[in-house]
């Protein structure tokens, strides 16, 4: 069981130095990919390393059972859970034969992997008063029967047991010829979803604590502690308004960073300091020597204080002194005619080409050796990398693809049953829809997002009428147009570029009734009269007395919360027919 309550200064800035950290460990095994592969190639030394991490990769898990637990005073606790039989990830071997079997391609140009996920199932109920939250072995003993294998159908599943098989194939071949580098498919059963008002009223809950969650994470170290706050000491209207000071201080002094004046002189400080650091530590690299502790301590205090954009820039123009001052040194000693060579390869050379790609790929701190990688890399060690794991790069000259690194994800659900009932167990309302799809295609500088939906059908649970039908349109080609289709192009390039987006929608009949429009309007306010946190500030500033304050910190509150949305609507063809 997880418990969200670490937000303690401590902690949170343990947790950022580690993000952070990973992240600069990610982007020196980038430039050491690039480094390896001297941007000759159409090919990443990564994606290959990862192909044939890949293609080694067997896994076998079985009854696997995930709960979370949330606890609200007025509501009592509830339960969420992931409850699957077994889970396997094996090579496809049908796939892989036949790939074999190509001319074009070879085993050591394509993997096929297959996952297959049994009975998966996610539930929700309200834990009974007697039960302790903090006993997990009891908690997952009283939610057990599914995950044992028992087939005993519950009442409270969100979503009832189903099986999942996803596709994976891994093309670590320079030329690409327009097939994806990384192509995955994922195909579900059927599903069928069944949820009532109060577990759509958790579902609403969980997703405002996560909401807060991420509020927490930016300033939960100036929240002064619950046990304070929930008995109401003398004086917690002040702790209240100390902490909304110094969060509010917290962001102004972030902005301030990297534009006043003031922060100038320690930024340039910072610039020097680091630099030359870093610099030391690349210098003992080279000559196969330990890193002091004291340089390691100072640079994880700079990686502290200053943000990634700047680390990756200070250590930028640390190697590059560093490449300067060698082939300066190079010069000096071929123009000295007296002076004496060393041909002998350095006592760093000697660690070899895994240690250089292996410490990089362990991730942020979390081993002693991780102090000795670094993105300076003799050429000794790359012809090693080349030799020991049989890369031969293709240059970029023979690979035809315009865009490089090309990724395919697609997700295909057959068919999905809902139904909404009320919290007596009368039915509100039945759809079903059918054909679902949606599949995702990323470049270096732009994506695409396509989604469909072949069929809809909301049917009336009282007397089952069809109130909505939409069925897929035929066309000349005979494949048919979807009811719904969504296409989202988007550049990654440009920060400030809008998304495109296109939606077409087919013909589609829809009969009014009474009834099942008072059971949509009951949802309707199921969802209206829920508070998130963005709502709840909004209505905080309703206490402003003031017309224009209140009016003003509205507007200055959702123009720095909410992105910008553009809306191009066209109605090609519409008719509403009325009975006589």
């Amino acid at each position: 069981m997880l418990f969200l309550y670490q937000w303690g200064s401590e902690s949170l800035g343990k947790r950022e130095l580690a993000g952070k950290l990973a992240k600069l460990n990610a982007i020196e095994l980038a430039k050491f990919s690039r480094r390896v592969t001297d941007n000759q190639t159409g090919q990443s030394l990564l994606s290959y390393m990862s192909a044939k991490i890949l293609d080694n990769i067997q896994v076998s898990i079985q009854n696997v059972h995930i709960i979370y637990v949330e606890s609200h005073n007025d509501q009592g606790s509830f339960i969420f859970g992931l409850v699957f039989n077994s889970l396997s990830m094996q090579t496809d071997t049908q796939k892989q034969s036949f790939a074999m079997s190509l001319m074009a391609r070879s085993r050591q140009d394509e993997v096929n992997k297959k996952i297959n996920i049994s009975n998966v199932g996610i539930y929700c109920q309200q834990l009974e008063e007697q039960q302790n939250l903090n006993d997990v072995g009891a908690l997952t003993d009283a939610q057990s029967n599914f995950s044992l294998g028992l087939a005993h159908p519950r009442d409270d599943y969100l979503i009832n047991p189903f099986c999942v098989t996803v596709s994976v194939l891994a093309n670590n071949s320079g030329k690409r010829d327009g097939v994806p580098q990384y192509d995955m498919t994922a195909e579900l059963t059927a599903l069928v979803l069944s949820i009532d008002e109060i577990q759509l009223q958790q579902i609403l809950n969980l997703c405002d604590h996560f909401t807060i969650c991420a509020l927490r994470t930016k300033y939960g170290r100036y929240r002064p502690p619950e046990s304070f706050l929930s008995k109401r000491h003398k004086g917690w209207q002040i702790m209240w308004w100390q902490y909304a000071k110094d969060s509010i201080m917290a962001d102004v002094k972030r902005r301030l960073k990297k534009t006043s004046w003031r922060f100038l002189g320690k930024r340039l400080e910072y610039r020097r300091k680091y630099v030359n650091l870093y610099r030391t530590k690349l210098e003992l690299l080279q000559k196969g020597q330990l890193v002091s502790k004291d340089i390691l301590q100072k640079l994880e205090t700079l990686d502290k204080e200053c943000d990634i954009d700047d680390i990756v820039s200070y250590r930028t123009i640390a190697e590059q002194r560093l490449q300067d001052l060698s082939v300066k040194s190079t010069k000096d000693n071929f123009s000295s005619p007296g002076s004496p060579r060393t041909d002998e390869p350095s006592a760093g050379a000697g660690r070899g080409w895994l240690n250089w790609l292996s410490l990089g790929m362990l991730g942020a701190g979390g081993t002693a050796d991780t102090s000795s990688f670094a993105g300076v890399v003799s050429e000794d060690i790359i012809k090693d990398i080349y030799e020991g794991t049989e890369f031969h790069p293709v240059s970029s000259a023979e690979n035809h693809l315009t865009k490089e690194n090309y990724y395919s994800l697609r997700l295909s659900i057959p068919q999905i049953l809902t139904t909404v009932t009320s919290r007596f167990g009368m039915k509100l309302i039945d759809g079903m829809f059918t054909g679902l799809g949606t599949e995702y295609k990323i470049w270096d500088d732009s994506a695409t997002i396509l989604a469909w939906l072949d069929s809809l059908e909301i049917t009336n649970p009282l007397n089952k009428n069809k109130v909505l039908l939409a069925e897929k349109c035929s066309t000349g080609d005979g494949l048919g147009a979807p009811v719904i289709s969504i296409q989202v192009d988007f550049l990654k390039s440009n920060e400030n570029s809008e998304a495109s987006t296109r939606v077409v929608v087919q013909e589609f009949n829809v009969i009014y009734e009474p009834e099942l429009f008072f059971n949509l309007l009951h949802i309707y306010d199921l969802f209206s009269s829920f508070q998130f946190q963005h709502d709840r500030v909004l209505s905080s500033l309703n206490r402003f007395d003031n017309f224009g304050t209140r009016l003003l910190s509205k507007l200055e509150y959702m123009s720095v919360n909410q992105k910008k949305l553009l809306w191009d609507l066209r109605i090609h063809h519409f008719v509403i027919k009325l009975p006589s």
